[in-house]
């Protein structure tokens, strides 16, 4: 299952980016539960029924399915865990694909996201991470459409990670529940102007499309280095950047100078005692693979 990164400036809750790092596991059914776990987050996650892979091979099949006595996971995860990369999505698709295939059914990847929703409470990294690729997701009802499009494959992510886990239940709640409609329709112009510059393989569309006014604004207490460190990817040549998610990671996307972004955004980092690393990625192509 691959990471992700979602809102991508003013596409909150509906766009998402599938990043090339994995979550693989291997999973088998055992009378309880052991899970082997290798790479990053190893100190960071539940190892017991409480971690995510256990829970989504469970809890969407109560009460239409057999319970599974148990699982036996080896897990090789190179996703940053809480640092707004997808991470909780990844692992909820992967478990429900494992928990389908132990129980012996077949399902869809609609049904993956629905069944996956409740538990992660928005769709778009669940889509990135079930469909690859640039996406927009639309929930209505409890319901779940996503829609894939392909990414100019000369575009990479520049991708600023902090050190540390970041607040991202507490920056979730910084975002205003009534945002002003001037600042909605602001941010659906450049929501627009995203699908078109993918569409198209616009790049000089994207600075101004990976602007927002709806999130990021109030997420800067939590994130006081947002607005400097986009800055400086910017100034040394990427297309545009935003916060990843609810953060703290910062993602640029660019086509060129990449070596000389991924300078530049730990030393404006840096400059706020933040300290992180930086990957260049490109985009995966594809959802899990079984």
């Amino acid at each position: 299952m691959p990471a992700s990164t979602a809102n991508l400036g003013p596409g909150f809750d509906v766009l998402s980016l599938a990043l090339n790092l994995y979550l693989e596991v291997e999973a088998r059914e055992s009378p309880g539960i052991t899970i082997t776990w290798k790479g990053t987050g190893a100190n960071d996650v539940a190892l017991d029924h409480h971690n995510l892979l256990v829970r989504a091979a469970q809890e969407p099949f109560a009460g239409w399915t057999r319970p599974l006595k148990g699982l036996a996971l080896r897990v090789r995860n190179q996703i940053p865990i809480g640092r707004g990369l997808g991470s909780s999505a990844a692992a909820l698709v992967g478990g429900i694909a494992i928990g389908a295939r132990l129980r012996g059914l077949r399902m869809t990847r609609q049904r993956i996201i629905e069944l996956a929703l409740p538990l992660e409470g928005h769709a778009d990294n669940l889509a990135a991470a079930l469909y690859g690729g640039f996406n927009i997701a639309a929930v209505e009802n409890g319901g779940v459409r996503a829609h894939r499009l392909d990414w100019p494959p000369a575009w990479r992510a520049v991708v600023f990670i902090p050190d540390h886990p970041s607040p991202t239940h507490h920056a979730r709640r910084l975002v205003p529940s009534h945002p002003a409609l001037a600042d909605a329709v602001f941010n659906l112009g450049r929501v627009a102007e995203w699908v078109l510059a993918v569409q198209q393989k616009d790049r000089s569309l994207l600075r101004s499309s990976m602007d927002d006014r709806l999130h990021q604004p109030g997420r800067i207490a939590a994130y006081p280095y947002l607005d400097d460190m986009i800055a400086a990817a910017e100034q040394a040549g990427a297309l545009g950047a935003a916060l990843s998610g609810a953060g703290g990671s910062v993602i640029a996307i660019a086509d060129r100078a990449l070596k000389k972004i991924a300078e530049a955004m730990p030393t404006a980092a840096a400059a706020h005692g933040l300290a992180g690393s930086t990957m260049t990625l490109s985009v995966a192509a594809r959802g899990p693979r079984l």
